[in-house]
């Protein structure tokens, strides 16, 4: 099933996934339903709920997509101020993670603040209180079932965009990696079951780089200031974390900096820098095995998506700048790993200025693990001319893809692509300007068949 988030009228429509034909719209949950504001973040979790942030009212939204004949929408969470991001949490597949990116109102006093869960009823003027995450965890469906319920919500005493990595693994201690964009600093939380300072946050790590500030003696590290005192904002401007079940190291991308720092997360030090001074890359992933760290980014001025990688499994990290033809004169757009990582996805962003639009890529990524990694181009689809699109990938059996359904803006439709000769096979439409896009089935979750990022 795929769920397509309709910006336009901010509803929800469902389309039936079926293969190449007999694609069709399956139902449309209202506004009404989400309180007549935005969608935003959608993840399902292992017990077969869907959550979806609706970051104006301060809610998730929870939505049974089985019990009925079309997905029935349940009830709004209310969680923390402005939810943006969500997560499964892969220690325990029915624990939902939302980031809830605080007060963003023009001026405000609180900036960045949760208002609900994080500031007391007298603010102090200029206190600086954080945001928060929110934990959540899903019932069971069927009759009589409840509801899922919010479990615990944490301040993180620092402000700005959130985003999230969870440490796992054999001997590894789970833990969850928050990243504040404003205060440039990592919420390190507890995660681990049984333990008794669960869903705490226990330390945090101050990412604040002397080399790479222009008064470096502001920089002093506060990683061991107590858990009550606020952090002193700096320039890392945080925006990316991931996980690496290769290295078990968390990987966090400093976008101020131009700098991706390594962390261990048990002894939470940072024991690697990539510097990306003077290269083109902005934003980056991880490939499903956790070897490659994907880089992405542009020149100045544009000229086309620009790709490469690090190799985290080979001594001496190398790195890999990729010449990719076909990606000139785009602007950087979404990606995503099949979860066996072999295919890699990458939307051009349709940019204002880029002079080539509507396209997806299709890649052979199992050319990574060659002498020389690279990406094998496989098909450049060519999609419908719109404003802008998003896609998704039906993963199925040992998580190699089958599907995608791409998203048409002002075409008001979902184009749907096979994944073996990545042509598009049909075209639905749906409601009102459509944005994201999410692929479900039952126990997707459960088989890790998610595509990432």
């Amino acid at each position: 099933m795929v769920f397509t988030n309709n910006t336009g009228d901010k509803s929800l429509t469902s389309v039936a996934l079926r293969g190449d034909s007999g694609n069709a719209v399956v139902g449309t949950i209202p506004a009404a339903e989400f309180e007549n504001v935005a969608l935003g973040d959608m993840q399902f979790s292992q017990g077969e709920w869907l959550f979806l942030n609706l970051g104006a009212v301060n809610k998730v939204a929870t939505i049974d997509p089985l019990t009925g004949a079309t997905p029935i929408h349940e009830t709004n969470l209310l969680t923390g101020t402005r939810p943006v991001h969500i997560y499964r949490d892969p220690t325990d597949g029915e624990v939902i993670w939302s980031m809830n990116d605080g007060d963003n109102a023009p001026g405000t006093t609180t900036p960045g603040d949760d208002l609900i869960n994080c500031v007391p009823p007298a603010p102090v003027p200029g206190q600086n209180y954080g945001s928060s995450v929110t934990i959540l965890h899903n019932s069971h469906l069927g009759p009589g079932a409840n509801p899922p319920t919010v479990e615990k919500t944490v301040c993180v005493l620092a402000d700005g965009h959130h985003v999230t990595a969870f440490s796992s693994g054999a001997g590894v201690p789970k833990r969850a990696f928050v990243s504040s964009e404003t205060g440039g600093e990592i919420a390190v939380i507890d995660n681990e079951p049984g333990s008794p300072t669960k869903w705490t946050m226990t330390h945090r790590i101050d990412l604040c780089n002397p080399a790479k500030e222009a008064i470096p003696a502001t920089c002093d590290d506060e990683s061991l200031t107590p858990l009550t005192t606020p952090f002193t904002p700096n320039n890392a401007h945080p925006h990316g974390i991931r996980w690496s079940k290769l290295t078990q190291k968390v990987y966090s991308i400093q976008e101020g900096y131009g700098e991706i720092a390594e962390i261990d997360p048990t002894t939470l030090a940072i024991t690697n820098t990539f510097d990306l001074t003077g290269l083109p890359y902005t934003a980056f992933g991880i490939s499903p095995d956790g070897r490659f760290l994907l880089l992405r980014g542009d020149t100045t001025p544009a000229t086309g998506t620009k790709l490469g990688v690090i190799d985290l499994g080979t001594a001496g990290t190398p790195r890999t700048d990729f010449t990719i033809a076909a990606l000139d004169g785009t602007s950087p757009g979404a990606f995503k790993f099949s979860p066996d990582g072999k295919r890699f996805y990458i939307l051009a962003g349709n940019a204002a200025a880029a002079p080539k639009k509507d396209r997806l890529f299709a890649f052979d990524a199992s050319t990574l693990t060659a002498a020389t990694p690279s990406l094998t181009l496989l098909r450049e689809i060519v999609l419908v001319a719109t404003g802008g699109h998003s896609f998704d990938v039906l993963a199925q059996g040992a998580g190699e893809a089958s599907f995608l359904a791409v998203s048409n803006s002002t075409d008001n439709s979902v184009s749907i692509i096979n994944a073996t000769d990545n042509l598009i096979k049909q075209t639905i439409t749906v409601g009102l300007t459509p944005g994201a896009v999410f692929i479900y089935y039952p126990g997707a979750a459960a088989a890790g068949n998610q595509a990432s990022s």
